[in-house]
């Protein structure tokens, strides 16, 4: 297990005791010159106070980072999207700039100017070819006359540094930039798994929860400072420090559309000046040519809104369900398509207790012809799925189809799909099962979902992470796609369905367009050659650009189908449907 990772700055003692705050079993230390010194044999945590200093709260929760040492291009890519895909996905902190930093000196000059600045250094193969070390919260700051960088890592030159050893460096430095010292230095430390590595005597931490052995923050973490998962402990602890990050809607799948046998188009509810309009993109198979507004300020708006889509009245045309929160309680309300137009419905004014974190998702889970909507909750910390069935004019009522089985957590992906092809509407979720992606399916029966593990191991979990369903190779059965940031690239692995299993993830897409933390993913037959494309909506200097994934049955191919195709707005929720 390598566990050294500084070369560079020379152990000091302190000149006093810093002042410490504890959140969750990470720890922040408040000392401006204090340097995390990363390496094995360390009896001291190297620190250097000078004076009181402050965490990034009191800069807006913004860190500038800029680099002093040109190349190492790869390296870099995977320093910026592992804290990126981490501590900043987390957390309401944002780290910006990532250019070159300024070097101009004197009054006035550009080398004034203060910023993270990172210096790489040239290393040897050792320790996987990586290391570094790194100042204190914003004692990490520091300008071109200062001469003096808050960060300094170290890489193999000839670019084989391990990928999850960068990964590593990378988490764990910027984790003293954001002001954790190291967890080892933690009360708890102690019996048999003790971690002797660097412990600072004089740190004299108070923390307010247990000890975390496997937090990225300890030299002893179980995967032996080789990769830059955050633990649970780590999320709780930066998100107190620094608030949590409003998650982009595209991970709390703004609208989740039923699965479709046919060509797709988009639907695009927006906030209208705080009533809801709802714009269509029909699709004519290469392209959307364009848009009108079906609906122009229809009914409330709310940001909360869960938005679906799915043929609720079983006329054939895709119709938008939105659930809201009324005084506490979920209504259901259908806007059902003419084929030209929305008509506003309420369904059910009150359909149980409104919960935030529901994940909603629409699908014909009974088999009968029309689109129903379920509802998964959090129920004491134990999975419930509600449906919802549509007798074709409303949703009369709702029935538990599955009621506390399996775990429930906050970074799990629900999708609908039929995975096994029997006509009904099946539930997929993928999670984070120490750090592996896990894939689960409940099986639609009728009245009630069956839970079964479908694929243990579906490659890396990636919080930030996008999970689609769809028929991608147009057998009959629903599948599902992972998307994720790979160095600021998106990638594409799909999880073929054989009926019973999901097979080992392929790469149908390999670092194929730009990752963006505001793109809209959405899945759909947007060709109608039978087979499920992904769809991406992004925001191009304040317009809408939609790009699509096509799919050829092993892999997809990426055009723009439409540019300037309206004003940006946030909070627009996309849907896919045949609402023609």
């Amino acid at each position: 297990m390598v566990r050294a990772l500084s070369r560079f700055m020379r152990i000091i003692k302190p000149a006093r005791v810093p002042i410490i705050l504890f959140i969750g079993t990470i720890f922040l230390i408040f000392s401006l010159g204090a340097v995390a010194q990363d390496r094995v044999g360390s009896t001291s945590q190297p620190l250097t106070t000078t004076s009181d200093a402050t965490d990034w709260t009191t800069q807006n929760n913004e860190v500038p980072v800029c680099w002093e040492t040109p190349g190492y291009d790869r390296e870099k890519d995977i320093v910026r999207n592992a804290v990126s895909n981490t501590w900043e996905w987390h957390a309401n902190i944002r780290f910006t700039g990532w250019y070159a930093c300024p070097t101009e000196v004197g009054i006035g000059g550009s080398g004034t100017v203060r910023n993270v600045r990172i210096r790489i250094h040239a290393q040897d193969t050792s320790n996987a070819g990586a290391g570094g070390s790194a100042r204190v919260g914003t004692a990490a700051l520091s300008s071109a006359e200062d001469n003096n960088p808050g960060v300094n890592l170290s890489f193999n030159p000839d670019g084989t540094a391990d990928e999850g050893r960068v990964e590593y460096i990378a988490v764990h430095e910027f984790g003293h930039v954001l002001g954790f010292i190291h967890e080892q230095d933690a009360p708890g430390n102690e019996g048999p798994a003790k971690c002797n590595q660097s412990v600072d005597s004089d740190a004299n931490p108070i923390p307010i929860t247990g000890y975390d052995r496997d937090s990225v923050m300890n030299y002893c973490n179980r995967d032996g400072n080789m990769t830059g998962y955050l633990t649970d402990v780590d999320i709780a602890g930066v998100q107190k420090v620094y608030g949590v990050r409003k998650q982009n809607v595209a991970t709390l799948n703004p609208c989740a559309s039923a699965p479709l046998k046919g060509m797709a188009s988009l639907a695009a509810p927006w906030n209208n000046g705080g009533l809801a309009s709802i714009a269509v993109y029909p699709s004519d198979g290469t392209s959307f040519p364009g848009w009108t507004q079906w609906v122009d300020r229809d009914g409330g708006w709310g940001d909360e809104v869960k938005w679906t889509s799915g043929d609720f009245n079983g006329d054939g045309k895709f119709d938008i369900g939105a659930i809201w929160n009324n005084n506490g309680s979920n209504v259901l309300t259908t806007r059902l398509s003419t084929g030209s137009t929305f008509t506003h419905e309420h369904w059910l004014l009150n359909g149980g207790g409104w919960i935030n974190t529901t994940a909603w998702m629409a699908g014909d889970f009974n088999g009968d012809g029309k689109s129903d909507i379920a509802g998964a909750w959090n129920n004491n910390g134990l999975a419930s799925i509600a449906v919802y069935p549509s007798d074709g004019t409303s949703f009369p009522g709702w029935t538990q189809w599955t009621d506390r089985d399996g775990g429930w957590g906050n970074t799990v992906r629900w999708m609908a799909g039929d995975f096994n092809g029997d006509g009904k509407t099946d539930v997929g979720a993928a999670w984070n099962n120490d750090g592996i992606t896990t894939l689960t399916v409940r099986l639609s029966q009728g009245d009630k979902f069956s839970h079964v593990h479908w694929r243990e191991n579906a490659g890396r979990w990636w919080d930030s992470a996008i999970f689609v369903a769809g028929d991608f190779n147009g057998d009959g059965l629903d599948d599902i796609a992972q998307l994720w940031n790979d160095m600021g690239l998106t990638s594409i692995k799909v999880s073929l369905s054989n009926g019973s299993q999901f097979q080992v993830p392929v790469d149908w897409s390999k670092r194929d367009g730009g990752w963006g933390g505001i793109i809209r993913w959405i899945s759909g037959d947007f060709n109608g050659d039978g087979r499920t494309d992904i769809a991406a909506i992004w925001n191009n200097g304040g317009t809408n650009t939609i790009t699509v994934r096509a799919s050829d049955g092993a892999k997809f191919t990426h055009a723009h189908w439409a540019t300037n195709a309206g004003g940006w707005i946030d909070s627009t929720a996309w849907c896919a449907g045949k609402f023609q």
